[in-house]
């Protein structure tokens, strides 16, 4: 029997107490976020765990985000590193006696892994080849929120509702880890095919984790699911889901109809995906605004856009005057932050930072000195910087509040571009249905589809919702409130524990959406205006599911 054969039996021997793997791996779980989740390691899992040789034992644990396998790569060689001698100790009775072991530990790109291989080998003294070996190779589950393929999401949803595929979550968390594996393998393998007939198709790079086409990414799926199932269930078993249209690289001649709205906005109708299906004779289209979000994780962005600059979503919207005011207190602000950090004003190739020194020029090395802690103190005006308040901010902050706190226009208009309050006045006479929809799925805990239904915001009673609050009579002198919430503080403000300005949208004393403004990488891009459905007490979410409760929904919505 091969020298693998005999330690992989005993791998559970071998690994115990600081060798423990299980272990290691919940620490860095615990340690690291969201995208850094390991999967529960399990030594007689045969995915997990491979013999690749008679003389080598490759562990392959699954991390949610493919983007972090080098993190764990390196982390992996720094507890090998720790644990080197004791695990000498432990590998070498079930190697030929009375020979000394040299321990050689190695991390680089191995054949046919796209990430870093961890290896910790045993060479016999006076030999070239490894007596015997473990490699350690993370295997992705996700392309993460920053990797170089496309988000599949959209295109995922869209081949499982055009299959009208149900999947049986009983079912495959029902199935051993292996045969789970293979089940959402070969899920993914079929959509990957069905993309082809989905009209606009665009996503389809993300379906897998690797060149290969091995590893699917299932965080994606998840998420995919819980929106497919819904729909699927929502248009009924008597219905025959005819086409499904993606909309982002262009709208087809078929649906160029429902691309409608106020002249002043491009692409109002806000439809990732298009469903055209058939109920009882009668041809529907449904357009899904899609959006996706973790097992109890805060729901995603509504709106994210630059604030103010050339395609800012406020500067049409304030006088000419005060976008100046909000400019120069930017350039006062940036200007002594970075003499406070180069201790004067003069940085590498004799740029000498002072007011006159062109807004770009200042923004581009405020860029290259602050990142992360740093940038996130002088931005709050803390540390080192708490002589430099964040006059930027303040400025952004009194002209925003000025401008439309108690604005009824910039509310009904803002409120329209997020929910599409209006679409259905643009699209009379057709069957034409909108819906804002957020999928909730994740992989975790070793349960790769923890799926729930999904959050629907149905188009139709959103809007009767919005134009009974707007019609009904103010019961105080502000009926449309922008305010600031009472238990957070500005990033100007002494205390401030984030880089961010927030903000509470109400109507009477509902709660609509809560907004913040942050910068979102580089500070020669405008600050980001990001939009929240409010999760404050009395709020907009919990009105609607009060009033869906009494709607129609299943076959009979489409009545």
């Amino acid at each position: 029997m091969a020298i693998a054969d005999d330690i992989q039996k005993e791998l559970k021997n071998i690994f115990q107490g600081e060798l423990d793997l299980k272990r290691f791996y919940e620490r860095y779980s615990s340690a690291g976020g969201e995208d850094r989740q390991i999967d529960p390691f399990d030594y007689d899992n045969s995915i997990m765990v491979v013999k690749a040789s008679n003389s080598r034992i490759k562990f392959i644990p699954r991390i949610k985000s493919k983007q972090e396998r080098n993190h764990l790569a390196n982390s992996t060689k720094e507890w090998v590193e720790t644990n080197k001698n004791l695990l000498r100790d432990a590998v070498t009775p079930y190697l030929p006696g009375g020979v000394m072991y040299e321990i050689k530990i190695d991390i680089g790109v191995k054949t046919g892994s796209g990430s870093q291989t961890v290896e910790f080998a045993l060479v016999a003294e006076g030999k070239k080849n490894a007596a015997f070996s473990f490699w350690w190779q993370g295997k992705g589950l996700s392309n993460g929120s920053v990797g170089k393929r496309s988000d599949p999401h959209e295109l995922m949803t869209a081949c499982l509702i055009l299959n009208q595929e149900r999947v049986s979550l009983a079912k495959v968390n029902g199935m051993k880890d292996e045969a789970r594996q293979k089940y959402l393998k070969d899920l993914v393998d079929k959509l990957q095919t069905t993309a082809s007939k989905v009209q606009g198709a665009a996503g389809l790079d993300g379906f897998y984790c690797d060149k290969e086409k091995n590893e699917p990414d299932l965080v994606n799926l998840a998420k995919a699911i819980s929106i497919s199932n819904y729909v699927i269930n929502q248009i009924g078993r008597n219905s025959k889901v005819k086409a499904v249209w993606q909309t982002g690289t262009k709208w087809a001649q078929e649906i160029k109809k429902f691309n409608v709205g106020p002249e002043t906005m491009k692409n109002y109708n806000s439809a990732d995906i298009i469903v055209k299906f058939e109920l009882n004779k009668t041809i529907h289209y449904w357009g899904l605004s899609l959006k996706k979000r973790g097992i109890a994780e805060v729901e995603p962005t509504l709106l994210n856009k630059p604030l103010l600059g050339k395609t800012g979503f406020i500067t049409k919207s304030i006088p000419k005057d005060e976008e100046t005011k909000i400019e120069s207190a930017k350039k006062k602000f940036f200007t002594k932050a970075i003499q406070i950090k180069l201790k004067g004003g003069v940085y590498k190739n004799n740029i000498t930072i002072n007011e006159k020194t062109p807004l770009r020029t200042i923004l581009k090395v405020a860029t290259e000195l602050f990142n992360d802690k740093e940038k996130s103190e002088m931005l709050r005006g803390s540390g080192e910087y708490s002589k430099n308040p964040n006059i930027y901010f303040k400025e952004i902050d009194r002209v925003f509040l000025e401008n439309f706190d108690n604005n009824e226009k910039f509310f009904k208009e803002f409120l329209d571009t997020i929910f599409k309050i209006d679409l259905t006045s643009y699209l009379k006479g057709t069957n034409f249905h909108f819906s804002l929809i957020t999928g909730e799925g994740d992989y975790k805990a070793g349960k790769l589809m923890q799926v729930k239904a999904p959050l629907e915001k149905e188009g139709r009673l959103t809007t009767e919702i919005f134009r009974e609050m707007f019609g009904d009579k103010p019961k105080s002198q502000k009926k449309y409130a922008l305010e600031k919430p009472n238990d957070k503080k500005q990033a100007f403000e002494r205390g401030s524990t984030a880089a961010k300005l927030f903000y509470i949208m109400k109507i009477e004393d509902v709660h609509i959406v809560d907004l913040e403004v942050r910068y979102k990488g580089a500070m020669t891009s405008e600050p980001q205006f990001q939009v929240f459905m409010s999760t404050r007490p009395n709020n907009f979410s919990q009105l609607y599911k009060k009033l869906a409760k009494k709607k129609k929904f299943g076959e009979e919505r489409w009545v």
